[in-house]
C-alpha cells in the first residue's frame, strides 16, 4: 500500500471516520485522497451509510481570471469576481440509498476555502442552485427543509489548525424546486485568518423522471456593509449581485 495512503487514512481514523470507511470512499465511492481529505468527517460518514455514488464533481482553484480559448483565440472568462489566487470552490452530487418509495435521492455538495484572508469578514453566503423543470424537490417537514446542512470552520493564525463551529441543520434561504443557501459569519482573529466552509442538501425525484441538468454552485463574498441576499433564476438559487457582492460560481452536469 502506497504510505502516503497510509497517512491519510491515519489521519482520517483519528479525526472519526475508520479505515473502513475510508477505504469505502476511496475504492467504491470513487474519491481521490486529496478530496477525501477535504471531506467534513460527518459529511463523508453520512456517504458511506447512504452507499453513495459518484455522480459529478468539479473543483475550481485556477490561478488565472481569463483563459484563451483556443478555438477561435478570443478571451473568455471564466470564473467570478473574487481572484481565483484567494479562493478554491468545489462541488460534488451523490446519488444515495433512497428512504421514499417511487423517488430517487441524491445529495448535492458544495464547499469553499479560503487561500487568502479576505479584508472584509462579514456574513457570506453559498447556494446550490438547479432550475424547477428538473422535478427535484425538497425534502420537508413541519414546514422546514430538512436533510440539510451546513458548516463554518476558521484558521486563527492561517497555520493549519482549524476550528469548527457548529453544524447548521436548517438552510439560511431555500426556493421550492430551485436550492437552497447556507450562510457564513466569517471571524477575523489576525491578518492571516482562513475560512472554509460547506452546504450540503439532499433532494429527491421520481424513479420516472430522467434527463440531464445543469447544477448552479454560487459563493457570495459581501463588502463594505449590508446583507447577502438570493434570487431565483432560470438556473435555480443564486446570489443575488450587487455593486457591494463579490461572486464565484460554477456549473456541475448531473444526468439522471
Amino acid at each position: 500500500m502506497d504510505f502516503a495512503l497510509v497517512v491519510h487514512a491515519a489521519e482520517k481514523e483519528q479525526e472519526g471516520l475508520t479505515k473502513k470507511e475510508y477505504d469505502y470512499l476511496l475504492n467504491v465511492v470513487g474519491h481521490t485522497e486529496e478530496e477525501i481529505k477535504e471531506l467534513p468527517v460527518e459529511v463523508a460518514k453520512e456517504l458511506v451509510s447512504n452507499k453513495a455514488e459518484l455522480k459529478s464533481t468539479k473543483t475550481v482553484y485556477e490561478n488565472i481570471e481569463q483563459e484563451n480559448d483556443e478555438s477561435n483565440g478570443e478571451q473568455v472568462s471564466i470564473l467570478g469576481t473574487i481572484p481565483s489566487a484567494d479562493i478554491q470552490l468545489g462541488g460534488t452530487v451523490y446519488k444515495v440509498t433512497s428512504d421514499r418509495s417511487g423517488y430517487n435521492k441524491y445529495y448535492m455538495y458544495g464547499n469553499y476555502r479560503w487561500l487568502k484572508s479576505p479584508f472584509y469578514t462579514l456574513v457570506d453566503k453559498m447556494t446550490i442552485g438547479f432550475p424547477s423543470s428538473s422535478g427535484f424537490i425538497l425534502p420537508t417537514s413541519n414546514g422546514s427543509i430538512t436533510q440539510h446542512q451546513h458548516r463554518y470552520s476558521y484558521d486563527f493564525y492561517g497555520n493549519g489548525k482549524w476550528v469548527d463551529t457548529a453544524i447548521k441543520y436548517s438552510p439560511s434561504d431555500w426556493s421550492a424546486n430551485a436550492g437552497v443557501a447556507g450562510s457564513y459569519d466569517l471571524r477575523k482573529f489576525s491578518d492571516f485568518t482562513l475560512h472554509k466552509g460547506y452546504v450540503g442538501q439532499y433532494v429527491y425525484v421520481r424513479n420516472t423522471t430522467h434527463g440531464d441538468m445543469n447544477i448552479k454552485l454560487e459563493y457570495g463574498h459581501k463588502s463594505i456593509s449590508g446583507a447577502i441576499t438570493v434570487s431565483v433564476y432560470p438556473a435555480g438559487l443564486g446570489i443575488t449581485p450587487t455593486t457591494t457582492t463579490d461572486t464565484k460560481s460554477y456549473a456541475l452536469t448531473l444526468t439522471y
